[in-house]
């Protein structure tokens, strides 16, 4: 028995269980190690996914020699992009058993489900210098659809002196920038507008899939009441009372970066620098709170947003790719 065999047959692809948690995020640390996560944020975002509407299949690869997870796979429905036939993927393992067949094995299983839930399709995220990834999935049939730009901010070197035009531009406009703390703080049922404005401008965010906004509940879910929320850093440009734009940032509960979220200004106020006056907000935010970095990701097509980054310092790193494989359903 040669090695690839001994593996296959050391290998038992099992669903994962409540105990899974801390070793799969250990392996997705291990795999992307410059966005780790916890295995409490993971947790958290299972437990308030909509499980009435919303699909999540996921499992885990053990090594019965050595008793641990190796690796795990999973397919879930996405609820921006929803479609019940619809599905988002994931496989990951371990660093050190790349190119062992655990990834197969992996994804003979989350085909088995996908046949079974009459799926029309599926789409994961590959990194475009992992080359034994990319082949894994243009082997499988999967084909290109979208590219995204990593970016990362230097914080302390961000120079915010160049935006102040863009900033009185705005102010002149009679744009005010508020917080989502703030307006809690003055009116605790201010969320269904703050809900609206972000699905309004989710719907222009660049995406394979057409966009489908959710329902109050699971925005609060995944914004207010996520452990991530910084009711400090969800910045609001608000004009004579209505709500023009959004820049938000997240916490990840290890290292110290803080994640961008969605910037976006509604059309009819877009031209005004409100987009940059967000922004310089976001970066004033991480500075006065000791962070080093700031990450986002932006669409490759996206120019304006990338233009704005580029003002900004962020750097580019390598794209992340959306593939793309369509299924008999």
């Amino acid at each position: 028995m040669n090695l690839l065999e001994q593996v296959r047959a050391d290998l038992e692809i099992r669903p994962f269980e409540e105990r899974d948690y801390e070793a799969i995020v250990a392996v997705s640390n291990a795999v992307f190690p410059d966005r780790p996560w916890t295995a409490d944020e993971l947790r958290y975002e299972d437990t308030h996914l909509d499980r009435t509407k919303y699909a999540l299949e996921r499992y885990v690869a053990v090594d019965r020699q050595a008793g641990g997870i190796c690796g795990y796979g999973e397919i879930r429905h996405l609820p921006w992009n929803f479609h019940p036939r619809k599905f988002g993927m994931t496989i990951r393992v371990s660093p050190e058993l790349w190119g062992r067949g655990i990834g197969a094995r992996l994804w003979d299983r989350l085909l088995q489900s996908l046949e079974a839930r009459g799926a029309l399709a599926v789409r994961t995220l590959v990194k475009e210098d992992r080359a034994h990834a990319m082949r894994f999935v243009q082997t499988r049939g999967f084909t290109e659809v979208m590219r995204t730009w990593d970016s990362h901010l230097d914080v302390a070197s961000c120079d915010l002196s160049r935006f102040q035009q863009d900033v009185a531009q705005a102010r002149a406009a009679g744009v005010a920038i508020v917080t989502l703390g703030d307006e809690l703080a003055n009116d605790p049922s201010c969320l269904p507008r703050v809900h609206a404005l972000d699905m309004e401008l989710g719907a222009d965010v660049p995406n394979p899939d057409p966009f489908t906004p959710v329902d109050l509940q699971q925005w609060r879910h995944h914004t207010v009441d996520a452990p991530w929320f910084i009711p400090d850093a969800y910045f609001i440009a608000a004009i004579e009372g209505q709500y023009a734009g959004v820049s938000t940032l997240w916490r990840p509960q290890t290292g110290a970066w803080l994640q961008q979220g969605l910037t976006g200004v509604k059309r009819e106020y877009r031209g005004r620098g409100i987009a940059t006056a967000l922004k310089v907000r976001t970066v004033e935010y991480a500075r006065a709170h000791g962070y080093a970095q700031i990450k986002t990701e932006n669409e490759i097509h996206n120019a304006p947003m990338i233009a704005i980054n580029d003002r900004f310092g962020f750097q580019r790193q390598p794209v992340w790719i959306t593939f793309l494989k369509e299924l008999a359903g």
